[in-house]
């Protein structure tokens, strides 16, 4: 069940409804990351050359209504005041519309930084590289807590099984052994060992090794039992500090469902405001396996964003900003709460390195563990080198520029 949870996980975290068939590897996640930058960094340059430049219009207008103002006090002559009035009403006409260039410049390079950063996510969600890393570990993780893998114990097993069910009738013990592994599954299918079944086959087991007799020829099976209860336990308990991290990737299983969700949704919302169909943007984008081609069609999305907000300006000026501002809200909040996931998942990985320590130098599971220990490293630099939780949500933070 639990290895099931974190298949789910990955698959959610790889978003594979988007069906990607392309490799991917460290390099290529790179290069996605740098591409997208480098067009927020051009969106950004872009934006604060244009700020900048209407900041020295707005104060070179200011300064000349203000020198326009002392003429006027100064003048006396009848007509010339009526030229300078003239004149003042259009220095204010050039200044207001010059504001006005100003707030659509900062909401065109702000929206054009929530699309492209809300584009840019579902590649983020999906690094192949990650799902390969976990994928081994997890296996590894899974391997150790099952019974069935270690030397013996299949054979030791089929002995103790046929005592449970040839004696359960008459021990009401073995009896509720015997139901437990016909409901929970036979262990020798590699049933998890935890809670009231492991208790239960604790029990088993200790009735299982005081019939065994004290002869000589009996020896080896109660020195092998005395073996697999050791084991047993190791398990036992072994599986439920497991058990302990593994409720965290419950919730945040639920937490990634919820941004799948809220990623597509807001995608959806914001391809109808730009009037791109959605077939369009995935042949485009999200089934586009050259970088380069995906690059040119993100670049093209940001002049049909600037002209949707100054369209938008035109033809509702009164309520234009409201169009954006709710979209750019969200989007900054979806990514600020990816981040946020992608933190929770750092910390979780890393509460195996306890789980490791506790249990690497136990008898019968710790060579397993050792090998587990290599396996964890990996995934935590595949999952380091696909994201970085803090460096996301400060991003997040600053994504818009403040008009």
């Amino acid at each position: 069940m639990k290895t099931k949870i974190y298949l789910l996980t990955i698959s959610i975290l790889l978003l594979a409804a988007f069906n990607v068939h392309a490799q991917t590897d460290s390099i290529t996640i790179s290069l996605e990351q740098s591409l997208k930058n480098s067009l927020l960094k051009s969106i950004q340059v872009k934006t604060d050359s244009m700020d900048n430049q209407l900041g020295t219009k707005l104060s070179d207008l200011d300064q000349k209504i203000q020198m326009l103002d002392e003429s006027l006090n100064q003048t006396s002559s009848e007509t010339q005041k009526i030229e300078k009035l003239i004149e003042r009403v259009k220095l204010i006409e050039d200044f207001q519309q010059a504001e006005k260039d100003a707030e659509l410049n900062i909401y065109q390079g702000n929206y054009q930084s929530a699309i492209i950063n809300l584009v840019a996510m579902e590649r983020e969600l999906r690094p192949l590289i990650l799902f390969g890393a976990t994928r081994d570990f997890f296996q590894t993780l899974n391997s150790v807590g099952n019974p069935t893998s270690y030397p013996g114990f299949n054979e030791w097993y089929s002995g103790f099984k046929s005592f449970v069910d040839k004696n359960k009738k008459e021990s009401p013990t073995l009896s509720v052994v015997a139901n437990l592994i016909s409901l929970t599954g036979d262990l020798s299918a590699g049933t998890p060992i935890f809670g009231t079944f492991s208790q239960a086959l604790f029990t088993g087991m200790s009735s299982y090794i005081e019939s065994i007799g004290t002869g000589k020829r009996d020896k080896k099976l109660r020195d092998q039992s005395q073996e697999m209860f050791e084991l047993v336990a190791e398990l036992g308990q072994f599986t439920n500090d497991k058990n302990l991290i593994e409720t965290e990737w419950e919730a945040i299983d639920t937490e990634l469902e919820e941004l799948k969700k809220l990623y597509e949704e807001n995608l959806d919302k914001n391809l109808k405001i730009l009037d791109i169909g959605k077939k369009e943007f995935e042949r485009r984008y999200s089934k586009e396996n050259d970088a380069n081609l995906r690059y040119e069609y993100l670049n093209e999305l940001t002049n049909i964003i600037a002209r949707r907000v100054k369209h938008e300006k035109e033809t509702n000026p009164k309520n234009w900003k409201n169009t954006f501002y709710n979209e750019m809200s969200e989007i900054q909040s979806l990514k600020i709460r990816f981040g946020s996931i992608t933190f929770r998942i750092s910390e979780n990985i890393n509460k195996y390195n306890s789980l490791i320590d506790k249990y690497k130098e136990a008898k019968h599971i710790g060579p397993k563990i050792n090998d587990l220990e290599s396996k964890l490293n990996n995934l935590k630099n595949a999952f380091d080198k696909a994201f970085n939780p803090l460096e996301y949500i400060n991003a997040a933070n600053k994504m818009y520029k403040v008009d």
